[in-house]
């Protein structure tokens, strides 16, 4: 780095033809200008200017290697640019990790509209239900449903939701609405299998200050949530949807809310970056339209069925 810097003042120097040119140029003074050359030419081994005390000239050495430097300079300096033009344009991939359920519902919906306004932007949805590694799997923005585990992120929030126990009407007209929890037994429950444990997610809810949890018998379960909310909606059974899912199909009479006496805790929605700064525009524009929509979204509160 250091015969970086040297190179960098020869070649001011040179274009200038003034030791002082070169050193308004670069924000230090011709003493240092000066100091930095003779260092140059002492690691060469080469005498590169010829100086007086009124003008400097390039030896036939200093002549040939500012040649070399110059074409070494442009390149850096293209290089540069284009750094530079796809940091500050709308142009370029931006890699997006969320969970599956969040990006079937809420997230995918959403990307038509943001492809329109930037044609030159694309956008590479990761879906993991956890959250990645961001350095390991290239994140730019991130959305995660939960606490979020890494103080280092950049997190805001973008809303938040419960779970609501429901099932569809034709399932609770044949099966009969349950009014407490000890008459779930005698239904159909259509559960969250844990893709890599196999166990069983629970039922979660609070009541009071307490958490209560229930384990129900399990007529089907599955290893995901749109499989489980598919299921629930076409008369499966009675199942603990998210709120953002539940709300819209219990507004249209396609599902029917199930109380038993309990509400589910809270769970915050965050979108997040992998850092606060030198964030290129496009993510910066991606991240900022997805709060944007999600705060806007209605379904995105937690449902109070």
């Amino acid at each position: 780095m250091d015969h970086l810097r040297l190179i960098v003042t020869f070649a001011r120097a040179a274009e200038a033809g003034s030791f002082s040119k070169a050193a308004r140029t670069l924000g230090v003074t011709p003493q240092a200008v000066s100091a930095q050359i003779r260092q140059l030419e002492q690691q060469v081994g080469v005498r590169l200017f010829y100086r007086t005390t009124r003008s400097i000239n390039l030896t036939e050495e200093g002549r040939a290697f500012h040649e070399r430097c110059r074409a070494g300079m442009e390149t850096i300096q293209g290089g540069l640019d284009v750094l530079r033009d796809r940091t500050e344009q709308m142009v370029g991939t931006v890699r997006l990790a969320l969970p599956y359920a969040i990006s079937f519902e809420l997230v995918a919906p959403l990307m038509g509209r943001f492809m329109d306004h930037h044609p030159q932007v694309r956008v590479d949805m990761l879906t993991l239900n956890q959250l990645p590694d961001v350095v390991e799997h290239g994140v730019d923005v991130g959305i995660i449903g939960g606490e979020l585990p890494s103080s280092s992120l950049v997190a805001r929030k973008a809303g938040a939701f419960n779970h609501v126990l429901c099932a569809s009407p034709a399932y609770l007209d044949e099966w009969g609405m349950p009014g407490h929890v000890d008459e779930l037994r005698d239904h159909r429950c259509v559960l969250l299998r844990h893709p890599r444990t196999g166990r069983l997610w629970p039922w979660t809810f609070q009541s009071g200050g307490d958490i209560v949890t229930l384990n129900p018998e399990g007529a089907l379960s599955v290893q995901d949530a749109e499989s489980q909310h598919r299921a629930v909606l076409h008369g499966a059974g009675i199942g603990q949807i998210a709120s953002y899912y539940a709300a819209p199909h219990i507004r249209a009479g396609r599902l029917r809310p199930v109380s038993i006496g309990y509400v589910s805790r809270q769970v915050d929605v965050h979108l997040y970056l992998p850092q606060r700064d030198h964030i290129p525009l496009r993510c910066r524009a991606l991240a900022d339209y997805l709060l944007a929509e999600l705060k806007r979204n209605p379904d995105l509160v937690p449902a109070t069925f």
